[in-house]
């Protein structure tokens, strides 16, 4: 009887699938699981034959695909708590409150990223991309106090093209400190000041607040407008850029042992516009390997000494931006 029953059951399967491109198993914990007839040689209901010298081995488990997340800067994307900057009393929502208003991109026009010099310990301007990446910045404390003067990395989303900026020439250039070359549109992006003064442990830094290292593995970046103009036209304090001229960004990731890797981009190379990064490029960090934090620091040609050559500084003004910052979780 049970095997007619078999064979009932194994007539009434293959007449189903014959019409069918697939067919499921019902499990009794309530699971199911497809299976292709392509895939099928023969159904039976006898256990097979086992060699006990080769076990049939259970499917092994396939690594799931790494989890990322992404840095953008809009505010569609900001996942982070309220929190509010004490010495402006500007309350953060979302990644455009602390964006400087347009017409306040100039040394001293914004509140947001200038220090109030009555109270130059006060809290620095600060952001954390909690709920996401988990990536953080706050202005280093350079020359007395935190001021984007001393350098650091503010959220903007001002555009300016090169006609207006040679328009406006060297002295209203700084008018437009806060933007990259390209026509307005509402995309924001971090926007970096590096400190002019030669030296490398002056550093920009992004942190991941919860001190966990993970891999960054790439971004965009962008130079920023006034150093593109300044590279083509010279200025007061720069001369235009010759065959022998470079920009460099340098950035360093550290390990949790304090070990450093370091990654150097080049932005621009000689005197030809067309090879700079005047648009978005993207860049592979995931040779850093596993980070706590990475910083930047530009590097370039152009030097000038004071005091009898005790001080060093770069001549271009030492602007870039970065965006969709990708970190594997």
């Amino acid at each position: 009887m049970k095997r007619i029953l078999s064979l009932l059951i194994a007539s009434v399967v293959s007449v189903a699938l014959l019409a069918q491109s697939s067919f499921y198993i019902y499990k009794l914990d309530g699971s199911i699981e497809q299976y292709l007839i392509d895939e099928v040689e023969r159904i039976s209901f006898e256990a097979p034959e086992v060699d006990p010298d080769q076990p049939i081995e259970p499917d092994q488990p396939v690594d799931p695909e790494p989890q990322v997340a992404v840095l953008t800067f809009e505010d569609a994307d900001a996942k982070f708590p309220a929190y509010t900057l004490d010495y402006c009393s500007v309350d953060v929502e979302k990644w455009s409150d602390i964006i400087p208003a347009a017409d306040q991109q100039s040394y001293g026009g914004s509140t947001l990223i200038y220090a109030d010099w009555s109270n130059p310990d006060g809290a620095p301007y600060t952001w954390t991309d909690a709920g996401n990446t988990g990536l953080t910045h706050t202005f280093p404390y350079n020359w007395g106090t935190y001021d984007f003067a001393g350098g650091g990395m503010v959220i903007s989303n001002h555009y300016v093209s090169l006609e207006e900026l040679e328009n406006v020439g060297t002295g209203g250039m700084y008018n437009y400190q806060l933007s990259i070359l390209g026509e307005q549109t509402d995309n924001a992006f971090a926007f970096a000041y590096c400190d002019s003064k030669v030296d490398s442990e002056a550093k920009i830094e992004l942190a991941f607040e919860d001190s966990v290292a993970r891999q960054i593995n790439k971004m965009k970046v962008v130079m920023g407008a006034l150093p593109i103009y300044c590279m083509i036209n010279g200025s007061d304090f720069s001369e235009a850029y010759d065959d022998d001229d470079y920009l460099k960004l340098v950035v360093t990731g550290y390990a949790e042992d304090g070990s450093t890797q370091q990654v150097e981009i080049m932005l621009a190379d000689g005197s030809d516009p067309s090879t700079w990064a005047v648009d978005w490029t993207e860049v592979d960090l995931s040779s850093l390997g596993k980070v706590t934090k990475i910083a930047f620091y530009l590097d370039e040609a152009q030097q000038i000494s004071y005091d009898g050559g005790n001080t060093i500084y770069y001549k271009t003004p030492l602007y870039f931006a970065i965006d969709d910052v990708e970190v594997q979780l």
